[in-house]
């Protein structure tokens, strides 16, 4: 490619220098003869039509003009004045051959493209189609992690109100047993009060009592239907009303009362 730059260069170089010294003087006789073959030709080459001939033409004539501008001689030189007869009718036909090379180009590029796209569009269908499953499958697995929260929060939930339910129910029972053991130290107060008071002894008639009873439901106040968990409950109120420890002067009623409650707690358990 650099050579034949270079080769045009020259040419153009020695065309100029060349030129310069032929047109002084300027040879008219040579310039009429070759004003003759320049008409003649150009007339000629003007009545083709075929894109294809004038082609032809156009690069006759440009190839006759180069080959002149190489030579020693070139007003002398007839091939300058037969290229440019055959060369200047047709000068429009490089435009009409670059928009043809252009079109075709064009086209030729969008067809590669197209045809590009056709055989890269089964990737990008299974492409998308591998990222619709992906979001599908994020979008169920983000459903099922939201599913298995909301079940442990309500099973949470559901243990909070169980164990508020149980310690409710554990502050009721303790508040009865308070309250009764309340009850049963100020019974023992003012009775303690009565005795030291001067009294005359007096026989109190002997009346049965359930602790002096065979059946372990009797002594522990409850039915034959109870659960366990009611005769638990049952033993532990009555553990801590008749718990020796807490009364002054019956200890060993006391003693005895609650030996035959946990004997009959342990008979029914």
């Amino acid at each position: 490619m650099l050579e034949l730059i270079n080769n045009v260069m020259a040419r153009v170089t020695n065309f100029i220098t060349v030129l310069s010294d032929e047109l002084n003087p300027l040879p008219i006789e040579i310039l009429l003869g070759g004003s003759l073959w320049f008409f003649a030709l150009y007339f000629v080459s003007r009545w083709f039509k075929a894109y294809v001939i004038r082609l032809l033409l156009f690069i006759a004539g440009v190839s006759l003009i180069y080959s002149v501008m190489g030579r020693s001689h070139i007003i002398t030189s007839i091939d300058l004045y037969a290229g440019l007869g055959l060369a200047i009718p047709h000068i429009e036909i490089v435009e009409l051959t670059y928009l043809i090379l252009r079109e075709r180009t064009l086209f030729l590029v969008d067809k590669i493209i197209e045809l590009f796209y056709l055989v890269i569009s089964p990737f990008i269908w299974v492409y998308q189609k591998f990222l619709n499953i992906f979001y599908f499958l994020q979008i169920k697995q983000t459903q099922r992690s939201e599913k298995k929260a909301e079940k442990e929060y309500y099973k949470e939930e559901f243990k909070r109100q169980q164990e508020k339910a149980r310690a409710e129910e554990q502050a009721r029972y303790d508040e009865a047993d308070i309250n009764e053991q309340n009850k049963r130290e100020k019974e023992y107060k003012y009775k303690k009060k009565d005795k030291e008071k001067p009294q005359q002894p007096k026989e109190e008639p002997k009346t049965y009592s359930r602790w002096d009873s065979s059946n372990p439901y009797e002594i522990l106040g409850i039915s034959e239907n109870s659960t366990k968990q009611e005769i638990k409950k049952a033993y532990r109120n009555l553990a801590k009303i008749y718990h020796p420890d807490l009364t002054l002067t019956k200890e060993e009623e006391y003693t005895v009362i609650l030996q035959k409650i946990n004997e009959a707690y342990e008979e029914l358990k």
